[in-house]
């Protein structure tokens, strides 16, 4: 999240002629210019926002089916200080080229799909985003969501579609972005792996999932 102040000030030189005869009025220019930005947030997410499945056995794998892993989370944290602003998280894949259709299941769309990287030009499998417990103040938040910035906020039941969705919070029972100073809450992580029939598993395989948190205000 870029946090840009600019604050400008042009003073043009007034130039006065002395004369008797001095015609017509000397003239100049004043321009004052600013910008009031918003809060200033941080965004932190525990151990780096690294989820680490560690040494998955070969052995374990399902040659014919999918294969879904434990669920895994991290922590999130937003601090705007002491003055209270609306704003959205929006989520990009970086490795979107590799994901694998239909991975996650009923209950996801491709959208929310996000892909684990390629090994021996396979594809690995994707992984699914959720926020949940989301609280301020010690105060519960539901999730909203909208398609795009120019988009009505809608219920969400927390699952992240990657951007140009927009992800936000609400205190209320409008589905509109609530101002808060401070916000946590859990970011919910589900690999699925692909058919071991589909991998290339004469070497190790690397999940290598990457994807971009982006902060930003409304």
């Amino acid at each position: 999240m870029k946090k840009i102040f600019g604050l400008a000030v042009g003073i043009a030189c007034l130039v006065a002629s002395v004369g008797a005869y001095a015609t017509p009025k000397p003239t100049g220019n004043l321009i004052v210019k600013g910008t009031i930005i918003p809060a200033a947030c941080s965004m932190s997410v525990s151990a780096g926002g690294v989820i680490d499945y560690g040494t998955i056995r070969a052995t374990e794998l399902s040659q014919t089916n999918f294969n879904p892993r434990e669920e895994r989370s991290t922590s999130l944290v937003v601090n705007c200080g002491t003055t209270p602003a609306r704003f959205f998280l929006s989520v990009t894949d970086l490795r979107s080229s590799s994901k694998v259709a239909g991975i996650l299941g009923a209950g996801y769309t491709e959208a929310q799909n996000y892909g684990l990287g390629t090994s021996g030009g396979r594809r690995i499998g994707g992984y699914s985003v959720t926020l949940r417990s989301l609280t301020s103040s010690g105060v519960a938040l539901s999730p909203i969501v909208r398609s795009s910035a120019s988009a009505a906020w809608q219920a969400s039941d927390g699952k992240v579609t990657q951007t140009p969705s927009q992800h936000s919070w609400r205190n209320g029972v409008v589905n509109a972005p609530a101002p808060i100073s401070q916000l946590s809450g859990i970011i919910a992580v589900k690999a699925v792996i692909n058919r071991a029939s589909d991998l290339n598993l004469t070497g190790n395989v690397a999940l290598d999932g990457h994807a971009t948190l982006i902060l930003d205000y409304i």
